[in-house]
């Protein structure tokens, strides 16, 4: 089974010490602010396998560790993340959450819902919902998009963007 068919898909969420600080208060005085995110995915654990050859329903685990570009101030976060393929007919092929921290004090989490990209499940579009927990972005919350490309050894990347609503 690959790994990147079993669902190495990553989260990338969205803090920063000054950065989300800045962000907020930017959101407020000049209105929509909108950031962008690059990153890595390593550590996959892959769990399950259950069902049809081609169309097992899989498990698993993942660290992502990203960079957040926000009005020119970048952050380093990672992300702890666990997610599982859904049902044939359902909205999304895939649903993930993760718990994400900048090692400033600033934390949060987040959902996912993905859809595959190609047949090999290699490429995955998705959308998402970030809610601060801790320091400078609890009680804030973001809408994601992001888009991931995985190996078959359980590594990939993510880019994305994210739009803070409160």
């Amino acid at each position: 089974m690959k790994i990147s068919s079993a669902f190495a898909a990553g989260a990338a969420l969205f803090l920063a010490s000054g950065t989300y600080a800045v962000a907020q208060e930017e959101a407020a005085s000049e209105g929509p602010n909108v950031y962008t995110f690059t990153g890595t995915i390593e550590g996959t654990t892959v769990v399950g396998g259950v069902g049809a050859e081609g169309e097992e329903t899989i498990g698993a685990s993942w660290t992502e560790n990203f960079v957040i570009t926000s009005s020119g101030n970048a952050t380093e976060v990672t992300a702890n993340c666990v997610g599982m393929d859904q049902p044939s007919n359902s909205l999304f092929d895939r649903h993930f959450a993760c718990s994400a921290a900048d090692g400033e004090g600033q934390a949060g989490g987040m959902v996912f819902g993905c859809n595959n990209e190609n047949e090999e499940k290699s490429e995955m579009s998705c959308v998402g919902y970030f809610q601060g927990r801790e320091g400078g972005v609890a009680g804030h919350v973001s809408l994601l998009t992001a888009y991931y490309w995985f190996t078959p050894e359980g590594t990939g990347r993510v880019q994305g963007s994210g739009h803070w609503i409160r």
